[in-house]
């Protein structure tokens, strides 16, 4: 079980977060641009994708913290995709919204401590 716990969902996802982590500062960095946006978007949407699939491989108190996590993926996509086909941004020009579902970081926060300690209790 732990062995498919971190190959199959905490390794998958912790290397999700850092990428979302490095995207959301380009996008800040980048003047809020559609490019930086859009990989962001990907980003999110493999990590809440690999939730739905993997999700079941948490132990039960945590899957709450899944459950937390891929609700504010669904409404931040849900307001990504309209804004996005509302305004068709060109690459260079900004997509900016307002989510009032702010992202769980205390979820992201436990699932990182559970990947790391069962790493450890694995010995890698």
């Amino acid at each position: 079980m732990a062995r498919a716990l971190v190959d199959e969902l905490l390794g998958p996802l912790h290397l999700h977060f850092r990428s979302a982590r490095v995207a959301y500062r380009d996008y800040l960095a980048h003047g809020n641009s559609f490019l930086w946006a859009n990989s962001l978007r990907r980003i999110n949407g493999a990590a809440r994708s690999l939730l739905l699939a993997k999700g079941h491989l948490l132990p039960d108190p945590l899957q709450e913290e899944a459950v937390a996590l891929v609700r504010h993926y669904d409404i931040w996509l849900t307001l990504w995709d309209d804004l996005q086909r509302r305004t068709a941004p060109e690459l260079d020009e900004p997509l900016v919204f307002e989510n009032s579902v702010t992202y769980p970081k205390e979820a992201e926060d436990r699932l990182e401590r559970l990947y790391y300690e069962v790493r450890q209790a694995r010995g890698s």
